[in-house]
């Protein structure tokens, strides 16, 4: 049976033995480390019809300075970039504050709305501002038809309250561009601890309009308590947004391991709630 390393180096052209295969939720990411590229391949077929609109996002951060991977080609079956090195951002592996509170500050300097592309021609153009707030309504939904019946009634009513303080904190919030999935394994840092730099931020499938604190939570969660602090104090009017957001990163992982039938992510939510 072809494996699906093989199977994409076909599409690569380039053997196999020469390629790694990094698998992700949403898609498979082909690593080739001689010709310095990377194929990202969707999973779904949403995932292939918003390859376009993934590379107008990945040319819109980078021309405000966010260090996204360059993109080479847009393909049917793929998107071509080229291939970012770094170790992913973790406690003791960090850079120092002011490189992640200034990677925030580029993101937040990010337009919604349609924008120019290198080539003059309009590019992507943000949804709805509702509906980046529609998702944490789905949220509390799925808490309540999923989550729920799995818990006792003192632990349903903590996930519940989590929940619904999310949601809450959404409906109030202004919103800006955000990366949306800003934790540390789509963040890579090169250099000695307290002195590296962020190389490269990756997988910008679910960037777009959102609360900016959302990428604070994500981040905040990826660095060791001095590093939050530091965050933290340099946005302010962030913190108790983001507070409320990161209280529900495991009830996120519990939903989409009862989705998705993948067990061992449905028992990590659910464990802090039992």
């Amino acid at each position: 049976m072809i494996s699906p390393l093989d199977r994409y180096a076909r599409t690569v052209g380039t053997p196999a033995r020469a390629l790694r295969l990094r698998a992700g939720e949403s898609a498979d990411v082909v690593l080739d480390d001689a010709a310095g590229l990377a194929w990202r391949f969707p999973r779904r077929p949403a995932g292939l019809a918003g390859l376009t609109s993934l590379a107008e996002r990945m040319r819109l951060v980078r021309a405000h300075g966010v260090p996204a991977p360059e993109v080479v080609e847009v393909r049917a079956d793929c998107l071509v970039m080229r291939l970012v090195h770094g170790e992913p951002l973790a406690p003791g592996r960090e850079p120092d504050p002011a490189a992640l509170t200034g990677l925030l500050e580029r993101l937040a300097s990010v337009p919604l709305g349609r924008a120019a592309g290198p080539d003059r021609r309009e590019g992507w153009r943000a949804p709805a501002d509702d509906v980046w707030r529609e998702e944490w309504r789905e949220l509390a939904d799925d808490v309540r038809r999923l989550v729920v019946p799995l818990l006792t009634p003192g632990q349903a009513r903590r996930a519940l309250a989590d929940a619904a303080r999310a949601l809450r904190t959404a409906e109030s919030a202004p919103a800006g561009f955000v990366h949306g999935d800003l934790g540390g394994a789509n963040v890579l840092v090169a250099g000695a601890p307290g002195a590296a730099r962020v190389t490269g931020v990756l997988d910008w499938e679910a960037a777009g309009p959102g609360d900016p604190a959302v990428d604070l939570a994500a981040l905040s969660v990826s660095v060791g308590p001095a590093t939050r602090e530091r965050l933290a104090a340099a946005f302010p009017g962030l913190a108790a947004r983001a507070d409320a957001y990161a209280a529900t990163f495991a009830l996120q992982e519990a939903v989409y391991g009862l989705r998705e039938g993948d067990a061992a992510a449905a028992a990590a939510g659910l464990a802090p709630y039992r």
